[in-house]
Parts: C-alpha cells; structure tokens; sequence
C-alpha cells in the first residue's frame, strides 16, 4: 500500500463525546485581584477563627484549657458532648429551641403574608393608618415593652412559658415582615386578582391559590432572616424564662458560666452544636435568600 493510499485510509479522531475540547488558556490575575484575594483570605481567617478556636476546644478537658487556653486537643474525643447533654439541661433546651423557631415562623407565614394583602388590597382609606401602625413597631425599642409585657405575661399566666416568647417573637418580627410583603406586593400585578374574582375565587382563594405563590421569593428570604434570628435569639428567652425553665440554647450556655467557675469544655462544645444548623440553614437556602432579597430590592 502507497503512502498517499495509508494517509486516505488513517483514523480520524473521534467526534462528539470523543473529541477533547482543547484546554483554554489560563488567565493570569492582576495585582488588583491578588491583592483583593489576600483580602478576602485575612478576613475569612478572622471570621472563622472564633469558631475553629472553639472547635479545637470543644475537644479539650477543662484542665487543659485552663492550663493552656490557646493550646491543641492532645486527642480527639466526644467526651465533651456525652457530658453536655448528660449534665446539663442542654438537650431540654434544644427542643424549646426547635419548637420556639419553627412555631413562630409557621405563624408568620401564615399571618404576616395575609396582613400585607388586606393592608395593600382590601384596606381602603384605613390601610395606611394600620400601615403607620406596623412600622411604628419596628421604631419603638424592645426595652420600653419589656417590663408591661413581663407584667401583662404574669398576669395571665403566660410567663415563663414558650407560648410567651413566641408571642413576643410574632409581635415583633410582624412590623418588619409588613414593611417587606407591602413592598412586594406593590409590583404584583392586580389583573390577575381581578381574573380570579370573574370566575369567582373569593379572597382567601384568591390569595393563597395565586397571590401567595407569587410572593415565594421574599417569603424564603423573609423565613431564613427570622429563623435565623430565632435561633440565635438570647435576650428574649432569658427574660421571659425564669431559672425553672431549661430555656433555649443560648440561655443554657450563659447557665453554665459561673461565679467562681465555669465550665468551658461543655460551653465550648454547646457553642459549636448551636452553630451547626444555622450554617446548614444558610447553606441550604443561600441562593433562595439572595434571590429574594434582590426580589425584593429591585421591586421593592
């Protein structure tokens, strides 16, 4: 066989999934880029070394951290976590946690949403009236309420229960949730409300069957900032839960810094658990938040 006949018949490369896309060049980084990555390195460090340092010490005994508070676990263990929840009222805490957050944003979701539409849609001349009134809540402090409402609380019986702490929650977190629904709602178009009343939907059907699915952008930013928020909440809790109740998980941890002594294995340990799954929150609904916060400020 010639030459000429052995180049006609040589293999061709492979096409489509065979063929290798060739490899692109890669972009060199400018000093303005460099310099902001180092940046953003140092801050994350600084952001993140709290939580390592706590990390590295919720696998420590108390002698060695109050020996050498700065120093490594000489070995890794779960010690420190079998204890947080055998010698302290930590697990009861992390429930009244679980059930003061979930509570509290099921009762938002299920009033605040509604409280907009009536305000921005069924309100009339006093819709703005009630309007001034929400916002009026986000304006006066939490300090000046907090002695009636303890008072009013013990008078009916609610203190020191978690039916008062959601109510204090749902009160406050109600102004803030106004002012977000009502400014989204500003640019839901109002033909499609109309359309529903044609064929003859009411207002709650109306509401929940076609307004409601639209606001799911700022609803899962509005139920991330609360639950968040109510995870971490501290102040709340430690007023209007007296020393009988376990309290939430911040409460619980406060608990166990004493006078004399504390008990900074297991309050080390309670902080990294109480982290947890505010991270894996964000983590999770980190694209949903951002979305409908940019929703929000775009149509706002």
């Amino acid at each position: 066989m010639s030459t000429e006949t052995q180049l006609l018949v040589a293999p061709q490369p492979a096409s489509g999934r065979g063929r290798r896309k060739a490899a692109s060049p890669r972009k060199k980084l400018t000093v303005g880029q460099i310099v902001v990555m180092v940046v953003l390195a140092v801050l994350v460090l600084i952001v993140a070394s709290p939580v390592i340092y706590a990390l590295l010490n919720s696998f420590r005994s108390y002698a060695e951290i109050t020996k050498d508070p700065m120093g490594l676990p000489t070995q890794f263990t779960l010690d420190n976590y079998v204890q947080l929840f055998q010698q302290t009222d930590y697990g009861e805490a992390l429930v009244n946690t679980l059930i003061i957050t979930v509570a509290t944003v099921v009762l938002l979701v299920a009033i605040v949403p509604m409280a907009a539409y009536g305000i921005e849609r069924v309100g009339g001349r006093t819709s703005r009236f009630m309007y001034i009134l929400f916002i009026a809540g986000l304006m006066i402090p939490f300090q000046v309420r907090m002695i009636p409402l303890v008072k009013g609380f013990n008078e009916v019986g609610l203190y020191s229960t978690l039916t008062s702490v959601i109510l204090v929650h749902l009160g406050g977190a109600a102004s803030f949730g106004i002012l977000l629904y009502c400014s989204f709602l500003k640019s839901v178009p109002i033909d499609v409300e109309e359309a529903a009343s044609i064929d003859g939907a009411g207002r709650l059907r109306t509401f929940w069957s076609i307004v409601f699915p639209m606001l799911l952008p700022v609803t899962s930013a509005f139920v991330i900032i609360q639950a968040l928020g109510l995870w971490n909440d501290f102040f709340i809790p430690l007023v209007f839960l007296d020393s009988s109740s376990a309290g939430t998980i911040n409460v619980a941890i406060n608990r166990m810094v004493g006078l004399l002594t504390s008990q900074w294995q297991l309050i080390y340990t309670g902080a990294i658990l109480a982290i947890i799954p505010s991270v894996a929150i964000f983590a999770a609904f980190q694209r949903y938040f951002i979305k409908g916060m940019s929703v929000g400020a775009v149509k706002g």
